[in-house]
């Protein structure tokens, strides 16, 4: 039987599962599994309803609850508002629309983008949308006001995947500048709750009404994740006390090797120390000793591989991973 190949399909996420289980596992970036107060939380909730979590998730972000919209995670949201984008553009132009993405960059954002009929901006020019993840997915860093507006120059539209601004204390996103503003959102990361699939994004006050009409294939979010995301929600403060604590920790490791990584304000990193051997040569001899990396290949730039530090396991993932390089001649 031949494969649907009519869907995007998100090499990255199977390369993860397809290795899942490797005893030094520096590849997932979320905190599944790993939060004694997610689990306590979930112990017991109470039922909720969708206009609760919205009007949480609003006054967060200083914006009304009709301006968001629940999904079932981040990539659905991206995916309802690229696709929401590119046919307004496209009527708009007559064409196919032209999108600006960094590098390296978060692979779905860029895969989903093209599968929804932009064609990628890789000459000066002025995209109908700019996209990026920010803190940036491979880089761990958030993007200066300075560099976000010259990111945006020229675009109509600015799609923002916030997943992982939680793990820092930076306050979200509040001005495109000169384009419209799009976030998007989840619980799978920050909260590690990857089971309830809910996400969000967050639409621009001009175009709430178009985007209801467009996003008519969101089919309600089960009753259960709703209540479950509601107690993490209500739980925030106490969740991010502890994740942050976690994280920064195994900054704190990471800086003792590569003072770099001081900076970060996502718990995944690019290392391009890799660069004379090539990332999926490094995979490659990882996987060999039981540690899993992602190779930048998926990330657009192959001369790197993307580390996570979300594991209580760090520290020692992090030192066989140094053993890995040492192995091949590429430590510093």
């Amino acid at each position: 039987m031949r494969s649907d190949t009519s869907h995007p399909r998100f090499p990255l996420g199977e390369y993860i599962r397809r290795h899942a289980g490797l005893p030094h596992d520096l590849a997932q970036s979320g905190m599944r599994g790993e939060l004694a107060s997610v689990r306590t939380l979930l112990r017991r909730v109470e039922a909720g309803n969708p206009e609760e979590l919205s009007r949480r998730i609003a006054r967060r972000h200083g914006v009304g609850p009709e301006r968001v919209f629940l999904t079932h995670g981040a990539t659905e949201a991206n995916t309802l508002v690229l696709f929401h984008l590119a046919r307004r553009h496209a009527r708009r132009r007559g064409g196919h629309p032209r999108v600006r993405v960094r590098r390296p960059e978060y692979p779905p954002l860029l895969d989903t983008a093209r599968y929804a009929g932009f064609r990628v901006l890789r000459t000066p020019g002025e995209p109908e949308v700019a996209l990026l993840s920010n803190p940036s997915n491979p880089e761990g860093t958030l993007l200066s006001s300075d560099a976000l507006a010259e990111f945006t120059r020229g675009s109509r539209d600015l799609l923002v995947d916030e997943t992982f601004r939680e793990f820092s204390s930076a306050p979200p996103l509040k001005d495109g500048g000169s384009a419209e503003l799009w976030l998007t959102g989840t619980f799978t990361k920050a909260f590690g709750a990857d089971d309830l699939r809910v996400g969000y994004a967050i639409a621009p006050a001009s175009q709430v009404e178009a985007f209801r009409n467009a996003s008519w294939l969101l089919d309600g979010i089960p009753p259960a994740s709703i209540a479950s995301a509601l107690a993490l929600d209500r739980g925030r403060s106490q969740i991010l006390r502890e994740v942050r604590a976690r994280f920064q920790q195994n900054v704190r490791t990471l800086a003792e090797f590569e003072p770099e990584a001081s900076v970060l304000a996502a718990p995944v990193w690019f290392d391009r120390t890799t660069s004379t051997l090539g990332g999926d040569r490094l995979a490659r001899a990882g996987l060999r000793r039981g540690v899993l990396v992602c190779p930048g290949r998926f990330f657009g730039e192959p001369r790197g591989v993307r580390i996570c530090l979300t594991r209580s396991s760090f520290p020692a993932d992090f030192a066989a991973y140094r053993s890995v390089k040492a192995e091949l001649g590429l430590l510093r």
